[in-house]
């Protein structure tokens, strides 16, 4: 794959880093419940609150890994091919993970008994940057794409796009949750989202895993 900056990286690729965000962002898990428990107790503003916190998380998140990339690069370009082996890998194992997922009830469901505005924000915040497996997942999939002359615009770029979707997609959440009482119809549908996800990360793998044997 052919990355050398932000006006050769083709409309393909950022397609295929917007939606691997996206599906990230809308597998459920402990992010999701913290948005769902504020939106249901303090209502649409404080909802979109910790949306926004947590898209700011993500996009540090993201922005760092970028950089990071780069730099190991620079350093070490065996380094980085293992990095790239290891992120198919990873995006390989997470999908699988998904696929053969038992439905569970979250810990975090039920754990909220008021929000506020800035609880909403501080929360959104730290359930981001408290989890390793974000960087984990941003290494995996952005070692596809950064190369040795990304330029500073183009990690910018996937860093905003990887904040914004994932700040977009927990605004819509805190929305229709503050406007509908959950039902019970919605968990039921979190283990097929699960296996839909989990089958489009490993098919993205693979893909990765190709053209990095082909490159």
């Amino acid at each position: 794959m052919d990355i050398v900056g932000p006006t050769v990286l083709g409309t393909g690729s950022w397609i295929a880093v917007a939606i691997t965000c996206l599906l990230g962002a809308m597998s459920p898990g402990p992010s999701l419940a913290i948005v769902v428990n504020h939106s249901r107790l303090g209502g649409r503003i404080v909802g979109v609150c910790v949306a926004l916190s947590h898209g700011l998380g993500i996009g540090i998140y993201a922005l760092v890994t970028a950089f990071g990339l780069s730099e190991i690069i620079q350093r070490n370009l065996q380094l980085f091919y293992s990095i790239q082996l290891a992120g198919c890998l990873f995006l390989g194992y997470m999908g699988i993970k998904l696929i053969f997922k038992e439905k569970t009830i979250n810990p975090h469901e039920s754990a909220l008994a008021s929000s506020s505005k800035v609880m909403a924000a501080r929360d959104g915040f730290l359930i981001a940057v408290l989890n390793p497996k974000i960087l984990i997942f941003f290494t995996a999939l952005f070692s596809q794409f950064v190369g040795t002359e990304s330029s500073y615009f183009e990690k910018l770029y996937l860093a905003a796009i990887a904040g914004g979707i994932d700040a977009i997609w927990y605004i819509l959440v805190a929305i229709v949750i503050s406007s509908v009482t959950p039902s019970l119809r919605l968990k039921n549908l979190s283990i097929w989202l699960d296996k839909i996800f989990g089958l489009f990360f490993v098919s993205i793998a693979l893909l990765f895993f190709v053209e990095l044997l082909l490159h």
